[in-house]
């Protein structure tokens, strides 16, 4: 990932308004997508996890808190796999480009490798 792609998608979830939502494990994979963005841009350092812990308590949670939610979904296999599948799909939503932006308004012809 490009150093400047993640700090943007940083941002773009935390920018994120939680919708309401039937399913308190969508907020949750929100949340957790949020700190493994985190972890990627700042990794362990001090700063690192100063970050993911305003994370945590933005949406209301303790690092032992959020820990004993996503044990809870451990427990059950199904749910945690498909838990995992929205934290990548929102992963995923935030690195892929965008299919309107055609690549020849990208790239100009000129600059294109023979």
């Amino acid at each position: 990932m490009s150093k400047f792609l993640l700090p943007l998608a940083f941002f773009a979830l935390c920018a994120c308004e939680k919708k309401s939502s039937t399913n308190d494990y969508d907020a949750l994979a929100h949340i957790y997508a949020e700190l493994r963005v985190a972890t990627q841009e700042y990794g362990e350092t001090e700063n690192g996890r100063a970050i993911r812990f305003q994370i945590l308590e933005k949406h209301g949670f303790s690092a032992d808190s959020f820990e004993i939610k996503t044990e809870e979904l451990k427990k059950e296999p199904d749910k945690w796999l498909i838990f995992q599948k929205n934290v990548i799909d929102i992963l995923d939503s935030i690195t892929r480009p965008d299919p309107v932006i055609k690549s020849d308004t990208i790239v100009k012809e000129d600059t294109i490798a023979k």
